[in-house]
């Protein structure tokens, strides 16, 4: 059996990938429209993400970061530091996803098809603001950004995240670590070709993200 401090350790973990693809984000309040209703325009906007111990304000924090989350017309990304998510979407509405693992220097990228091999269902609107309807508490939206300024969420009742938004800016601020902008140099992996390269560090990693997103049961293989 799994003792309380590992079982929060997991939780934690789950977290890191979860907020990613915007399948646990903010809710949108009622009358917010599709996504590129009038926002198509580049956004930057930085948040702070405190994970608490406990199920409430007043337990201890155990991390804080801050996420760099950036979108144009057809773009959603978010740098955490260590990893990276930039979504795209194409002219015929299809959504793909590279990964960015800094520590292997490793792009992978997720096609459309191989997102629909693996279950996955986008929801780019919820993706563009930042957020969906599961689990969330005190959300503050700000209207001119079509994006939370402040809410938290509750994870498997051991650990509260509380997001704050610190700064936004119009475009792509040069100034920023924005993602993409380090990962020109990096290899490429192609998600679907996993299978075959079972021993690689980078795919150890990006296999162990899918687990805690509940994207695959076990190592992906073809």
């Amino acid at each position: 059996m799994r003792s309380a401090s590992e079982r929060l350790r997991r939780a934690i973990a789950a977290v890191a990938f979860a907020f990613a693809w915007g399948g646990a984000l903010a809710q949108a309040p009622v009358g917010v429209t599709e996504a590129g209703a009038g926002t198509d325009a580049p956004l930057a906007a930085k948040y702070r993400v405190t994970v608490i111990a406990g199920s409430d304000a007043s337990g201890s924090v155990v991390r804080q970061q801050e996420w760099v989350f950036w979108r144009q017309a057809d773009t959603v990304a978010i740098n955490k530091g260590s990893t990276e998510e930039i979504w795209q979407r194409d002219a015929h509405g299809r959504i793909s996803l590279q990964r960015v693992l800094r520590a292997q220097r490793t792009v992978v990228d997720y096609s459309a098809g191989e997102l629909a091999a693996l279950g996955i269902e986008v929801n780019w609107s919820e993706l563009y603001r930042f957020g969906s309807a599961a689990g969330t508490a005190g959300v503050e939206w700000d209207d001119s950004l079509n994006l939370p300024a402040r809410f938290t969420q509750l994870i498997n009742e051991r650990a509260l995240v509380r997001f704050d938004l610190l700064e936004s800016r119009a475009g792509a601020p040069a100034d920023w670590d924005l993602p993409g902008h380090r990962s020109a140099g990096y290899a490429q992996l192609d998600a679907a070709d996993f299978g075959d390269m079972a021993y690689d560090p980078a795919v150890k990693v990006a296999e162990s993200l899918d687990v805690r997103a509940g994207w695959r049961q076990a190592a992906h293989r073809h």
